[in-house]
Protein backbone atom coordinates (compact mmCIF):
# COMPACT_ATOMS: atom_id res chain seq x y z
CA UNK A 1 0.00 0.00 0.00
CA UNK A 2 2.83 2.65 0.04
CA UNK A 3 2.28 5.45 -2.64
CA UNK A 4 4.95 4.09 -5.41
CA UNK A 5 3.65 5.86 -8.20
CA UNK A 6 4.74 6.39 -11.67
CA UNK A 7 5.30 9.82 -12.66
CA UNK A 8 3.73 10.94 -15.56
CA UNK A 9 4.02 14.52 -15.66
CA UNK A 10 3.07 16.44 -18.65
CA UNK A 11 5.40 19.17 -20.48
CA UNK A 12 6.09 22.24 -17.92
CA UNK A 13 5.37 25.31 -19.65
CA UNK A 14 8.09 28.22 -20.04
CA UNK A 15 7.42 31.04 -17.06
CA UNK A 16 4.97 33.34 -17.83
CA UNK A 17 6.18 36.74 -17.57
CA UNK A 18 3.99 38.86 -15.39
CA UNK A 19 2.43 41.88 -16.82
CA UNK A 20 2.23 44.78 -14.49
CA UNK A 21 0.10 48.16 -16.17
CA UNK A 22 0.28 51.38 -14.48
CA UNK A 23 -2.09 53.82 -14.78
CA UNK A 24 -2.82 57.20 -13.71
CA UNK A 25 -6.35 58.70 -12.12
CA UNK A 26 -6.46 62.44 -11.67
CA UNK A 27 -9.04 63.68 -9.16
CA UNK A 28 -8.96 67.50 -9.02
CA UNK A 29 -11.24 69.30 -6.53
CA UNK A 30 -11.54 73.37 -8.24
CA UNK A 31 -13.50 75.70 -6.35
CA UNK A 32 -14.27 78.76 -7.31
CA UNK A 33 -15.63 81.86 -4.51
CA UNK A 34 -17.73 84.16 -6.16
CA UNK A 35 -16.84 87.20 -4.40
CA UNK A 36 -20.02 89.05 -2.47
CA UNK A 37 -21.74 91.73 -5.05
CA UNK A 38 -23.10 94.87 -3.18
CA UNK A 39 -26.50 95.39 -4.50
CA UNK A 40 -26.93 97.96 -1.92
CA UNK A 41 -29.76 100.48 -3.38
CA UNK A 42 -30.56 103.11 -0.79
CA UNK A 43 -29.14 103.90 2.90
CA UNK A 44 -31.04 102.19 5.68
CA UNK A 45 -34.46 104.60 7.14
CA UNK A 46 -35.83 104.78 10.46
CA UNK A 47 -39.53 105.07 9.49
CA UNK A 48 -40.24 101.78 7.24
CA UNK A 49 -38.80 99.45 5.08
CA UNK A 50 -35.10 99.61 4.52
CA UNK A 51 -34.43 99.02 0.90
CA UNK A 52 -31.18 97.57 0.82
CA UNK A 53 -29.09 95.35 -1.76
CA UNK A 54 -28.09 91.60 -1.20
CA UNK A 55 -24.87 90.00 -2.28
CA UNK A 56 -24.56 86.82 -4.29
CA UNK A 57 -23.73 84.31 -1.76
CA UNK A 58 -20.31 82.84 -2.28
CA UNK A 59 -20.92 79.39 -4.26
CA UNK A 60 -18.38 76.41 -4.07
CA UNK A 61 -18.15 74.69 -7.31
CA UNK A 62 -15.83 71.22 -6.66
CA UNK A 63 -14.98 69.47 -10.04
CA UNK A 64 -14.41 65.87 -10.26
CA UNK A 65 -11.83 65.45 -13.17
CA UNK A 66 -13.09 61.91 -14.42
CA UNK A 67 -9.66 59.89 -14.04
CA UNK A 68 -8.50 58.41 -16.91
CA UNK A 69 -10.03 54.82 -18.07
CA UNK A 70 -7.91 52.16 -16.83
CA UNK A 71 -6.77 48.87 -18.57
CA UNK A 72 -8.52 46.05 -17.08
CA UNK A 73 -6.24 43.91 -15.05
CA UNK A 74 -5.86 40.43 -14.99
CA UNK A 75 -4.80 37.41 -12.44
CA UNK A 76 -1.15 36.76 -13.70
CA UNK A 77 -0.88 32.91 -12.99
CA UNK A 78 2.08 31.15 -11.04
CA UNK A 79 4.51 29.83 -13.06
CA UNK A 80 4.32 26.02 -13.51
CA UNK A 81 6.77 23.97 -10.94
CA UNK A 82 9.84 22.54 -11.87
CA UNK A 83 10.53 19.34 -12.18
CA UNK A 84 13.14 19.29 -9.19
CA UNK A 85 10.07 20.89 -7.49
CA UNK A 86 7.99 18.45 -8.11
CA UNK A 87 10.24 15.29 -7.63
CA UNK A 88 10.75 16.41 -3.92
CA UNK A 89 7.16 17.32 -3.25
CA UNK A 90 6.43 14.22 -4.37
CA UNK A 91 9.35 12.17 -2.52
CA UNK A 92 8.02 14.29 0.62
CA UNK A 93 4.85 12.82 0.06
CA UNK A 94 5.51 9.32 -0.33
CA UNK A 95 7.71 9.59 2.80
CA UNK A 96 4.54 10.76 5.13
CA UNK A 97 3.46 8.06 7.77
CA UNK A 98 1.04 5.36 6.98
CA UNK A 99 -1.71 7.19 8.93
CA UNK A 100 -1.42 11.66 7.75
CA UNK A 101 -4.13 13.56 8.86
CA UNK A 102 -4.44 15.85 5.56
CA UNK A 103 -5.83 18.99 7.36
CA UNK A 104 -3.75 20.24 10.67
CA UNK A 105 -6.21 20.52 13.84
CA UNK A 106 -9.20 18.51 11.97
CA UNK A 107 -9.72 15.44 12.68
CA UNK A 108 -12.32 12.32 14.46
CA UNK A 109 -11.58 13.18 18.43
CA UNK A 110 -10.71 10.24 21.24
CA UNK A 111 -13.11 9.14 23.68
CA UNK A 112 -11.51 8.86 26.85
CA UNK A 113 -12.47 6.12 29.54
CA UNK A 114 -10.69 5.21 32.57
CA UNK A 115 -10.32 1.31 33.10
CA UNK A 116 -9.12 0.10 36.95
CA UNK A 117 -6.34 -2.36 35.17
CA UNK A 118 -6.70 -4.71 38.04
CA UNK A 119 -9.98 -4.50 37.97
CA UNK A 120 -11.39 -4.18 34.11
CA UNK A 121 -14.58 -2.92 33.00
CA UNK A 122 -17.77 -2.26 30.51
CA UNK A 123 -17.14 0.46 28.21
CA UNK A 124 -20.56 2.45 26.31
CA UNK A 125 -19.61 4.33 23.18
CA UNK A 126 -22.07 6.86 22.63
CA UNK A 127 -22.78 5.41 18.93
CA UNK A 128 -24.37 1.95 21.01
CA UNK A 129 -20.69 0.32 20.59
CA UNK A 130 -19.82 -2.08 23.59
CA UNK A 131 -16.08 -2.52 25.15
CA UNK A 132 -15.24 -5.83 27.35
CA UNK A 133 -12.09 -5.02 28.79
CA UNK A 134 -10.76 -8.29 31.01
CA UNK A 135 -9.04 -8.16 34.60
CA UNK A 136 -5.14 -7.99 34.23
CA UNK A 137 -5.45 -7.06 30.63
CA UNK A 138 -2.35 -4.52 30.59
CA UNK A 139 1.33 -4.60 30.54
CA UNK A 140 3.90 -2.00 30.37
CA UNK A 141 6.74 -1.35 27.96
CA UNK A 142 9.03 -4.00 29.84
CA UNK A 143 6.04 -7.07 29.95
CA UNK A 144 5.26 -5.77 33.54
CA UNK A 145 1.63 -6.29 34.90
CA UNK A 146 0.20 -2.75 34.60
CA UNK A 147 -1.89 -2.11 38.39
CA UNK A 148 -3.89 1.10 39.04
CA UNK A 149 -5.99 3.24 36.20
CA UNK A 150 -5.51 2.68 32.31
CA UNK A 151 -6.58 5.83 29.91
CA UNK A 152 -8.00 4.05 26.95
CA UNK A 153 -8.57 6.48 23.52
CA UNK A 154 -11.24 5.47 21.53
CA UNK A 155 -12.71 6.80 18.42
CA UNK A 156 -14.82 5.15 15.19
CA UNK A 157 -15.51 5.93 11.76
CA UNK A 158 -18.36 5.05 9.83
CA UNK A 159 -18.64 7.29 6.87
CA UNK A 160 -16.30 9.12 3.64
CA UNK A 161 -15.57 12.19 6.13
CA UNK A 162 -14.42 9.94 8.85
CA UNK A 163 -12.02 8.00 7.01
CA UNK A 164 -10.81 11.26 5.24
CA UNK A 165 -9.72 13.45 7.95
CA UNK A 166 -8.30 10.68 9.78
CA UNK A 167 -5.57 10.20 6.73
CA UNK A 168 -5.76 6.27 7.86
CA UNK A 169 -5.35 4.60 4.45
CA UNK A 170 -8.60 2.99 2.83
CA UNK A 171 -6.59 1.07 0.04
CA UNK A 172 -6.17 -2.00 0.06
CA UNK A 173 -3.44 -3.71 -1.94
CA UNK A 174 -3.53 -8.04 -2.70
CA UNK A 175 -1.32 -9.65 -4.79
CA UNK A 176 -0.58 -6.73 -6.70
CA UNK A 177 -3.72 -5.10 -7.08
CA UNK A 178 -5.18 -2.39 -5.74
CA UNK A 179 -8.53 -2.13 -4.05
CA UNK A 180 -10.39 0.25 -1.99
CA UNK A 181 -12.47 -0.58 1.07
CA UNK A 182 -16.05 -0.34 1.68
CA UNK A 183 -16.31 -0.04 5.40
CA UNK A 184 -19.32 -1.48 7.21
CA UNK A 185 -16.98 0.36 10.31
CA UNK A 186 -13.97 1.19 11.80
CA UNK A 187 -11.95 2.05 15.23
CA UNK A 188 -8.84 2.64 17.11
CA UNK A 189 -8.07 1.92 20.24
CA UNK A 190 -4.77 3.35 22.55
CA UNK A 191 -4.08 2.80 26.04
CA UNK A 192 -2.01 4.97 28.30
CA UNK A 193 -0.53 5.20 31.69
CA UNK A 194 0.69 8.41 33.12
CA UNK A 195 1.35 9.50 29.37
CA UNK A 196 2.93 6.34 28.43
CA UNK A 197 1.72 3.21 25.35
CA UNK A 198 0.60 0.26 27.28
CA UNK A 199 0.37 -2.70 25.61
CA UNK A 200 -2.25 -6.01 25.75
CA UNK A 201 -1.31 -8.63 28.27
CA UNK A 202 -0.35 -12.02 26.39
CA UNK A 203 -3.51 -14.37 26.12
CA UNK A 204 -5.91 -10.94 26.80
CA UNK A 205 -7.97 -9.83 24.62
CA UNK A 206 -11.01 -7.03 24.19
CA UNK A 207 -14.28 -7.68 23.17
CA UNK A 208 -15.09 -5.07 20.91
CA UNK A 209 -19.16 -4.80 19.78
CA UNK A 210 -18.88 -2.28 17.08
CA UNK A 211 -22.04 -0.27 16.02
CA UNK A 212 -22.92 -0.47 12.32
CA UNK A 213 -25.37 0.41 9.84
CA UNK A 214 -24.16 -2.69 7.73
CA UNK A 215 -25.53 -6.07 8.51
CA UNK A 216 -23.97 -8.02 5.68
CA UNK A 217 -21.57 -10.88 5.46
CA UNK A 218 -19.28 -10.17 3.17
CA UNK A 219 -17.42 -8.26 5.53
CA UNK A 220 -14.05 -9.20 6.44
CA UNK A 221 -11.92 -8.01 9.55
CA UNK A 222 -8.50 -6.08 9.20
CA UNK A 223 -5.89 -4.65 11.26
CA UNK A 224 -3.51 -1.67 9.60
CA UNK A 225 0.19 -2.81 9.90
CA UNK A 226 1.61 0.76 10.42
CA UNK A 227 5.01 -1.24 9.60
CA UNK A 228 3.70 -2.37 6.40
CA UNK A 229 2.05 0.47 5.24
CA UNK A 230 -1.18 -2.57 4.82
CA UNK A 231 -3.64 -4.10 6.41
CA UNK A 232 -3.78 -7.65 8.02
CA UNK A 233 -6.76 -9.42 6.60
CA UNK A 234 -8.07 -11.29 10.29
CA UNK A 235 -10.98 -13.29 9.22
CA UNK A 236 -14.84 -12.72 9.78
CA UNK A 237 -16.36 -10.79 12.21
CA UNK A 238 -20.13 -11.94 13.44
CA UNK A 239 -23.05 -9.97 13.12
CA UNK A 240 -25.47 -9.46 16.31
CA UNK A 241 -28.32 -7.53 16.59
CA UNK A 242 -27.62 -4.69 18.60
CA UNK A 243 -28.62 -4.55 22.33
CA UNK A 244 -29.50 -1.68 24.38
CA UNK A 245 -25.90 -0.18 26.23
CA UNK A 246 -24.75 -1.08 29.85
CA UNK A 247 -22.10 -0.77 31.53
CA UNK A 248 -20.68 1.99 33.96
CA UNK A 249 -17.95 3.81 32.75
CA UNK A 250 -18.98 7.01 30.58
CA UNK A 251 -17.70 9.12 27.97
CA UNK A 252 -17.16 12.37 27.46
CA UNK A 253 -19.80 14.75 26.34
CA UNK A 254 -19.42 15.18 22.66
CA UNK A 255 -20.73 18.54 21.09
CA UNK A 256 -22.77 18.28 17.83
CA UNK A 257 -22.92 21.40 15.54
CA UNK A 258 -26.51 23.44 14.98
CA UNK A 259 -28.41 23.87 11.93
CA UNK A 260 -27.39 27.60 11.87
CA UNK A 261 -23.54 26.19 10.92
CA UNK A 262 -24.65 24.19 7.75
CA UNK A 263 -24.12 25.61 4.42
CA UNK A 264 -27.44 25.75 3.35
CA UNK A 265 -28.78 28.13 6.46
CA UNK A 266 -25.66 30.49 5.93
CA UNK A 267 -26.59 30.09 2.02
CA UNK A 268 -29.87 31.74 2.98
CA UNK A 269 -28.63 34.13 5.81
CA UNK A 270 -26.16 35.55 2.89
CA UNK A 271 -29.66 35.97 0.78
CA UNK A 272 -31.00 37.73 2.99
CA UNK A 273 -28.34 40.12 3.26
CA UNK A 274 -28.83 40.52 -0.15
CA UNK A 275 -32.62 41.22 -0.28
CA UNK A 276 -31.91 44.11 2.05
CA UNK A 277 -29.41 45.96 -0.19
CA UNK A 278 -31.98 45.48 -2.74
CA UNK A 279 -34.47 47.22 -1.08
CA UNK A 280 -32.41 50.04 -0.20
CA UNK A 281 -31.15 50.39 -3.53
CA UNK A 282 -34.62 50.49 -5.16
CA UNK A 283 -36.05 52.93 -2.10
CA UNK A 284 -32.75 54.75 -3.38
CA UNK A 285 -33.94 55.14 -6.82
CA UNK A 286 -36.99 56.38 -6.20
CA UNK A 287 -38.03 59.99 -7.30
CA UNK A 288 -38.11 62.63 -4.23
CA UNK A 289 -40.71 65.35 -3.93
CA UNK A 290 -38.30 67.70 -3.14
CA UNK A 291 -38.21 69.64 0.09
CA UNK A 292 -41.43 70.86 1.59
CA UNK A 293 -42.90 74.07 0.52
CA UNK A 294 -42.79 76.59 3.54
CA UNK A 295 -46.38 78.88 4.04
CA UNK A 296 -45.46 81.86 3.35
CA UNK A 297 -46.05 84.09 7.33
CA UNK A 298 -48.03 87.71 7.27
CA UNK A 299 -45.87 90.69 8.00
CA UNK A 300 -46.51 90.98 12.56
CA UNK A 301 -47.34 94.52 13.23
CA UNK A 302 -44.72 96.45 15.37
CA UNK A 303 -41.65 94.25 13.66
CA UNK A 304 -38.93 96.02 11.68
CA UNK A 305 -39.11 94.88 8.44
CA UNK A 306 -37.10 95.50 4.55
CA UNK A 307 -37.18 94.30 1.37
CA UNK A 308 -33.90 92.68 -0.74
CA UNK A 309 -33.35 92.16 -3.94
CA UNK A 310 -32.55 88.38 -3.52
CA UNK A 311 -30.37 86.68 -6.66
CA UNK A 312 -32.95 83.94 -7.61
CA UNK A 313 -29.97 81.72 -9.00
CA UNK A 314 -28.60 81.01 -5.04
CA UNK A 315 -32.52 80.97 -3.65
CA UNK A 316 -34.23 79.64 -5.82
CA UNK A 317 -37.72 79.25 -3.72
CA UNK A 318 -38.27 82.97 -4.03
CA UNK A 319 -37.89 83.15 -7.79
CA UNK A 320 -42.34 82.70 -7.58
CA UNK A 321 -42.45 85.40 -5.02
CA UNK A 322 -42.89 89.30 -5.80
CA UNK A 323 -43.21 91.92 -3.13
CA UNK A 324 -41.20 89.58 -0.59
CA UNK A 325 -40.14 91.34 2.86
CA UNK A 326 -37.80 89.93 5.13
CA UNK A 327 -38.85 90.75 9.29
CA UNK A 328 -35.86 90.69 12.01
CA UNK A 329 -36.31 87.91 14.25
CA UNK A 330 -37.30 88.19 18.15
CA UNK A 331 -33.58 85.76 19.35
CA UNK A 332 -31.38 89.28 17.27
CA UNK A 333 -30.29 90.76 21.04
CA UNK A 334 -27.78 92.80 19.10
CA UNK A 335 -30.55 94.91 16.84
CA UNK A 336 -30.84 98.14 16.96
CA UNK A 337 -32.61 101.15 15.65
CA UNK A 338 -29.27 102.79 15.35
CA UNK A 339 -28.08 100.16 12.50
CA UNK A 340 -30.15 102.02 9.78
CA UNK A 341 -28.10 104.87 9.99
CA UNK A 342 -25.62 102.99 8.46
CA UNK A 343 -24.93 103.22 4.72
CA UNK A 344 -23.43 99.88 4.53
CA UNK A 345 -20.82 98.71 2.35
CA UNK A 346 -22.17 95.16 1.88
CA UNK A 347 -24.61 92.95 2.57
CA UNK A 348 -25.13 88.99 1.93
CA UNK A 349 -27.40 86.80 2.94
CA UNK A 350 -27.14 82.33 3.98
CA UNK A 351 -29.54 80.36 4.91
CA UNK A 352 -30.06 80.13 8.48
CA UNK A 353 -30.26 77.43 11.40
CA UNK A 354 -33.93 76.68 10.12
CA UNK A 355 -34.05 75.36 6.76
CA UNK A 356 -36.08 77.31 4.36
CA UNK A 357 -37.72 79.35 7.25
CA UNK A 358 -34.96 81.78 8.43
CA UNK A 359 -32.02 83.46 6.73
CA UNK A 360 -28.61 85.59 8.15
CA UNK A 361 -28.70 88.46 6.67
CA UNK A 362 -24.66 90.04 7.21
CA UNK A 363 -23.92 93.55 6.67
CA UNK A 364 -20.58 94.50 7.11
CA UNK A 365 -18.79 98.32 6.57
CA UNK A 366 -15.30 98.47 6.93
CA UNK A 367 -14.37 95.85 10.42
CA UNK A 368 -17.75 96.57 11.73
CA UNK A 369 -20.07 93.66 10.78
CA UNK A 370 -23.36 92.67 11.58
CA UNK A 371 -25.41 89.60 11.75
CA UNK A 372 -29.18 89.13 11.79
CA UNK A 373 -31.32 86.38 11.88
CA UNK A 374 -34.41 86.86 9.28
CA UNK A 375 -37.89 85.97 8.45
CA UNK A 376 -39.30 86.26 5.06
CA UNK A 377 -42.93 87.97 4.91
CA UNK A 378 -45.10 89.30 2.98
CA UNK A 379 -48.21 92.13 3.61
CA UNK A 380 -51.71 93.05 1.59
CA UNK A 381 -52.08 91.73 -1.54
CA UNK A 382 -48.58 89.84 -1.69
CA UNK A 383 -49.51 87.90 0.92
CA UNK A 384 -52.79 86.22 -0.90
CA UNK A 385 -50.95 86.02 -3.95
CA UNK A 386 -47.88 84.33 -2.21
CA UNK A 387 -50.82 81.86 -0.30
CA UNK A 388 -52.40 81.01 -3.91
CA UNK A 389 -48.45 79.72 -5.04
CA UNK A 390 -47.56 78.30 -2.22
CA UNK A 391 -50.89 75.75 -2.32
CA UNK A 392 -50.30 74.87 -6.12
CA UNK A 393 -46.43 73.99 -4.89
CA UNK A 394 -47.73 71.99 -2.08
CA UNK A 395 -50.54 70.12 -3.54
CA UNK A 396 -47.36 69.38 -6.45
CA UNK A 397 -45.29 68.41 -3.59
CA UNK A 398 -47.88 66.14 -1.66
CA UNK A 399 -49.13 64.15 -4.66
CA UNK A 400 -45.29 62.87 -5.35
CA UNK A 401 -44.84 62.43 -1.60
CA UNK A 402 -47.89 60.41 -1.45
CA UNK A 403 -46.94 58.10 -4.42
CA UNK A 404 -42.94 57.58 -2.78
CA UNK A 405 -44.83 56.66 0.06
CA UNK A 406 -46.53 54.32 -1.78
CA UNK A 407 -44.11 52.90 -3.59
CA UNK A 408 -41.78 52.55 -0.47
CA UNK A 409 -44.43 50.47 0.78
CA UNK A 410 -44.81 47.92 -1.72
CA UNK A 411 -40.93 47.69 -1.32
CA UNK A 412 -40.68 46.84 2.11
CA UNK A 413 -44.11 44.70 1.37
CA UNK A 414 -41.90 42.92 -1.32
CA UNK A 415 -39.12 42.76 1.37
CA UNK A 416 -41.02 41.14 4.01
CA UNK A 417 -42.51 38.76 2.19
CA UNK A 418 -39.23 37.21 1.10
CA UNK A 419 -37.80 36.99 4.64
CA UNK A 420 -41.00 35.28 5.37
CA UNK A 421 -40.31 32.79 2.58
CA UNK A 422 -36.53 32.89 3.64
CA UNK A 423 -37.79 31.99 7.52
CA UNK A 424 -39.98 29.61 6.12
CA UNK A 425 -37.10 28.05 4.25
CA UNK A 426 -34.87 28.23 7.22
CA UNK A 427 -37.85 26.57 9.34
CA UNK A 428 -37.82 23.84 7.26
CA UNK A 429 -34.25 23.09 6.98
CA UNK A 430 -34.49 22.95 10.84
CA UNK A 431 -37.10 20.14 11.25
CA UNK A 432 -35.15 18.72 7.93
CA UNK A 433 -32.05 18.81 10.44
CA UNK A 434 -33.71 17.61 13.61
CA UNK A 435 -34.90 14.92 11.69
CA UNK A 436 -31.23 13.86 10.11
CA UNK A 437 -30.09 14.25 14.06
CA UNK A 438 -33.08 12.06 15.55
CA UNK A 439 -32.35 9.71 12.62
CA UNK A 440 -28.99 9.36 13.19
CA UNK A 441 -29.01 9.11 16.94
CA UNK A 442 -31.89 5.91 16.33
CA UNK A 443 -29.59 4.38 14.09
CA UNK A 444 -26.76 4.21 16.34
CA UNK A 445 -28.62 3.34 19.47
CA UNK A 446 -31.79 1.62 18.49
CA UNK A 447 -32.07 -2.52 18.52
CA UNK A 448 -32.70 -1.92 14.69
CA UNK A 449 -28.97 -1.09 14.78
CA UNK A 450 -26.50 -4.66 14.15
CA UNK A 451 -23.25 -5.07 16.30
CA UNK A 452 -19.97 -6.51 14.20
CA UNK A 453 -18.34 -8.30 17.64
CA UNK A 454 -14.69 -8.95 17.41
CA UNK A 455 -11.66 -9.37 19.65
CA UNK A 456 -8.24 -7.56 19.59
CA UNK A 457 -5.56 -8.80 21.51
CA UNK A 458 -3.39 -5.63 20.46
CA UNK A 459 -3.81 -2.01 20.07
CA UNK A 460 -4.94 -0.09 16.74
CA UNK A 461 -7.00 0.49 14.10
CA UNK A 462 -9.44 -2.37 13.15
CA UNK A 463 -11.76 -2.08 10.22
CA UNK A 464 -14.97 -4.17 9.31
CA UNK A 465 -14.44 -3.98 5.21
CA UNK A 466 -15.11 -5.26 1.97
CA UNK A 467 -12.22 -5.26 -0.92
CA UNK A 468 -14.33 -3.37 -3.95
CA UNK A 469 -12.72 -2.42 -7.28
CA UNK A 470 -13.07 1.32 -7.97
CA UNK A 471 -16.10 2.77 -9.82
CA UNK A 472 -16.79 2.53 -13.69
CA UNK A 473 -18.34 4.91 -15.94
CA UNK A 474 -16.49 8.02 -16.72
CA UNK A 475 -12.70 7.68 -17.27
CA UNK A 476 -10.01 10.64 -17.69
CA UNK A 477 -7.07 12.33 -17.56
CA UNK A 478 -7.78 14.72 -14.60
CA UNK A 479 -5.23 17.97 -14.28
CA UNK A 480 -6.55 20.25 -11.01
CA UNK A 481 -6.53 23.44 -11.11
CA UNK A 482 -7.52 25.96 -8.59
CA UNK A 483 -9.72 29.48 -9.11
CA UNK A 484 -7.33 31.13 -11.48
CA UNK A 485 -6.84 28.03 -13.42
CA UNK A 486 -3.30 27.01 -11.88
CA UNK A 487 -2.59 23.86 -11.36
CA UNK A 488 -2.96 22.60 -7.72
CA UNK A 489 0.15 21.26 -6.40
CA UNK A 490 -1.24 18.43 -4.48
CA UNK A 491 -0.86 14.45 -4.06
CA UNK A 492 -3.81 12.71 -2.26
CA UNK A 493 -6.98 12.64 -4.85
CA UNK A 494 -9.96 11.53 -3.02
CA UNK A 495 -13.54 10.65 -4.78
CA UNK A 496 -16.13 10.11 -2.58
CA UNK A 497 -19.24 8.13 -4.23
CA UNK A 498 -22.45 8.61 -1.85
CA UNK A 499 -24.18 5.46 -3.67
CA UNK A 500 -20.60 3.57 -1.65
CA UNK A 501 -19.81 3.70 2.02
CA UNK A 502 -15.85 4.59 1.06
CA UNK A 503 -13.44 6.57 0.13
CA UNK A 504 -11.62 6.33 -2.99
CA UNK A 505 -7.50 7.37 -3.38
CA UNK A 506 -5.91 8.48 -6.44
CA UNK A 507 -2.14 9.78 -6.55
CA UNK A 508 -0.47 13.06 -8.08
CA UNK A 509 -1.63 15.78 -10.04
CA UNK A 510 -2.82 15.17 -12.47
CA UNK A 511 -4.97 12.50 -12.39
CA UNK A 512 -3.96 9.14 -14.90
CA UNK A 513 -6.38 7.10 -15.00
CA UNK A 514 -9.36 8.89 -13.11
CA UNK A 515 -12.89 7.18 -12.95
CA UNK A 516 -16.26 7.81 -11.39
CA UNK A 517 -19.54 6.78 -11.64
CA UNK A 518 -21.65 9.58 -13.41
CA UNK A 519 -25.15 8.02 -11.98
CA UNK A 520 -24.07 8.44 -8.71
CA UNK A 521 -23.69 11.49 -6.72
CA UNK A 522 -20.05 11.87 -6.40
CA UNK A 523 -17.60 14.60 -4.01
CA UNK A 524 -14.35 15.39 -4.94
CA UNK A 525 -11.33 16.18 -2.33
CA UNK A 526 -7.89 17.04 -2.19
CA UNK A 527 -5.39 19.21 -0.60
CA UNK A 528 -2.85 21.84 -1.12
CA UNK A 529 -0.83 23.25 1.77
CA UNK A 530 -3.16 22.46 4.15
CA UNK A 531 -6.10 24.54 2.26
CA UNK A 532 -9.00 22.14 1.08
CA UNK A 533 -10.43 22.18 -2.39
CA UNK A 534 -13.43 20.23 -3.82
CA UNK A 535 -15.51 19.54 -6.99
CA UNK A 536 -19.24 20.18 -6.26
CA UNK A 537 -21.95 16.69 -7.37
CA UNK A 538 -23.29 19.16 -9.81
CA UNK A 539 -20.17 20.15 -11.07
CA UNK A 540 -18.81 16.38 -12.41
CA UNK A 541 -21.20 16.43 -15.15
CA UNK A 542 -19.31 18.65 -17.11
CA UNK A 543 -16.22 15.86 -16.59
CA UNK A 544 -16.26 14.10 -19.88
CA UNK A 545 -14.13 10.83 -21.15
CA UNK A 546 -10.11 11.94 -21.75
CA UNK A 547 -7.54 14.68 -20.95
CA UNK A 548 -9.92 17.01 -18.60
CA UNK A 549 -9.06 20.46 -16.98
CA UNK A 550 -11.04 20.63 -13.66
CA UNK A 551 -11.47 23.55 -11.54
CA UNK A 552 -11.99 22.78 -7.86
CA UNK A 553 -13.35 25.03 -5.40
CA UNK A 554 -11.55 26.50 -2.32
CA UNK A 555 -13.10 25.87 1.24
CA UNK A 556 -13.07 28.84 2.71
CA UNK A 557 -14.18 27.96 6.19
CA UNK A 558 -12.24 26.51 8.96
CA UNK A 559 -13.78 23.14 9.70
CA UNK A 560 -13.51 23.10 14.12
CA UNK A 561 -15.15 19.90 13.99
CA UNK A 562 -15.78 16.91 11.45
CA UNK A 563 -19.41 17.44 12.01
CA UNK A 564 -18.98 20.96 10.57
CA UNK A 565 -17.62 19.44 7.25
CA UNK A 566 -19.56 17.02 7.33
CA UNK A 567 -22.88 19.83 7.22
CA UNK A 568 -20.79 21.61 4.70
CA UNK A 569 -20.81 18.43 2.35
CA UNK A 570 -24.49 17.56 3.03
CA UNK A 571 -22.61 14.13 4.46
Amino acid sequence: MKRKININRPEISSEEIAKQKNFDSVLKNNSMHMGPKSLLKKPWFLSGVVVAAIAVIATVVVLNQKPKTAPETTAVEQPAATDAALEAFYKAEEAKPCIAPPIKGLNVPYTVFNVNAQKGGVLDFKTGSKLTVPKNAFTDANGNPVKGDVELRYREFHDAADFFVSGIPMTYDSAGVKYQFESAGMMEMLAYQDGKPVNMAPGKTINVELASDYKGNEYNLYKLDTVKNNWSCLGKDKVVAASKPQGTAKPDTVKTMTVAQTREYKKIETQKVEAKTVKETQVAALPKPGPEPQKPQPVKKGRPTFNLDVDTKDFPEFAIYNGLLFEVGDENKNFSSTLYDVAWEDTKITEGSIKGKNYILTLQKGKQKVDLVVYPVFEGKNYETAIKEFQGKFDKYNTLLTKRLADEKRIEDEYQAKLLAFKEEQDALERKWKKQMDDRLATMTTQEKVMRVFTMSSFGVYNCDCPKSYPKGVLCNAKLANENKVDLMCYDVFLVDRHRNGLFSYYKNPVANFSFDPNSVNILWTVEEGKLYYLKPEDFAAVKSGDQLIKMNRVEQNFKTVDEMKAFFDL
